[in-house]
C-alpha cells in the first residue's frame, strides 16, 4: 500500500454523532471525500438530510438517525441500525457535545442539574459511545472522541465543560490500552477556536466579530474551521494511524 492509499478509506462504514453541523459536518464529509459511507447521528433531521445529500453527492452511502444523545437507548439503536444497513461499523466518532444553554456556570455557583448535563453531554454518552461501538467492532477499529481545547486549560465559567472534557482525554488513554488487543485504536481530537454555530451563540459573536477577538491570541493567526479537525479525524480513521493509539491532538493554531 503506497503512502497515499494509507488515507483512504475505500470500504470503511463510519458513525458521525453531532452530524449535522458544523465540526461533525466537517469529519462526515472529510470521510466520504476519502471513501468511506457515512451516518449522521443529530437531532434535526433537516441537517442531517443536507449532510446525506453531500454524502451521496461524493458518491457514497448516507445514512441519518434523528436522535438526542443524552437518552441512553439512542447510540446503541444508532449502531445497530448502522450494522444492519451497512453490514459493519469501522469508525466511531464521539463528537457531539457542548453546553445546551450556551451560557457560563461558574463553579461557585453550578448547580447540580447544571453538573450533571455537562458531564453527561460532554463525557457520558462518549464513554458509552465508545463502548457500544467497540462491541460491535469485528476486525479492528477505529474510536475518535472529539474534545475541546477546554480540557487542556483553566476555563473560567466553563470548568464543568472542561472537566467532562478532561475526563474523555483520560477514558480515551484507558480504553486505548484495553481494546488494543483487537485492533480497536483510540484517540481524541481537542479542537481550538473553530467558528461553529455554537461558538457564535455561546459568544454572541459573528465570524468578524470573532475574527478580531481571536485571531491576535492564535500563533497561527486565523480562526479554526472544521475542515482543519476533520484533516485530523481523517488521520485517526486511516490506515496511517494504525499504530497510533491513546493520543489526544490539539488542533488549535498553536499550543
Amino acid at each position: 500500500m503506497g503512502m497515499y492509499e494509507r488515507f483512504r478509506l475505500d470500504g470503511k462504514v463510519a458513525l458521525v454523532t453531532g452530524g449535522g453541523k458544523g465540526i461533525g459536518r466537517g469529519i462526515a464529509l472529510a470521510f466520504a471525500d476519502c471513501g468511506a459511507d457515512v451516518a449522521v447521528l443529530a437531532r434535526r433531521q433537516a441537517d442531517l438530510d443536507e449532510v446525506a445529500g453531500e454524502i451521496r453527492k461524493r458518491g457514497r452511502r448516507a445514512l441519518t438517525i434523528s436522535g438526542d444523545v443524552l437518552a441512553d437507548a439512542v447510540i446503541p439503536a444508532a449502531l445497530d441500525k448502522v450494522v444492519a444497513e451497512f453490514g459493519a461499523i469501522d469508525i466511531m466518532v464521539n463528537n457531539a457535545g457542548g453546553n445546551l444553554d450556551r451560557k457560563q456556570h461558574p463553579l461557585p455557583i453550578i448547580t447540580h442539574q447544571k453538573w450533571d448535563e455537562q458531564i453527561s453531554l460532554n463525557l457520558r454518552h462518549k464513554f458509552f459511545g465508545s463502548q457500544q461501538a467497540a462491541a460491535r467492532m469485528k476486525n479492528g477499529g477505529r474510536i475518535i472522541n472529539i474534545v475541546s481545547v477546554a480540557a487542556l486549560h483553566p476555563s473560567p465559567g466553563y470548568g464543568a465543560y472542561s472537566t467532562a472534557n478532561l475526563g474523555v482525554v483520560a477514558m480515551t488513554r484507558t480504553l486505548a490500552v484495553e481494546l488494543g488487543a483487537r485492533g480497536i485504536t483510540v484517540n481524541c481530537i481537542a479542537p481550538g477556536v473553530i467558528f461553529t454555530e455554537m461558538l457564535s451563540e455561546s459568544m454572541h459573536l459573528d465570524r468578524e466579530a470573532a475574527e478580531k477577538t481571536f485571531n491576535s491570541s492564535i500563533p497561527l493567526g486565523r480562526l479554526g474551521n472544521p475542515d482543519d479537525t476533520a484533516a485530523a479525524a481523517v488521520f485517526f480513521a486511516s490506515p496511517a494511524a494504525e499504530w497510533t493509539t491513546g493520543q489526544c491532538i490539539s488542533v488549535a493554531g498553536g499550543p
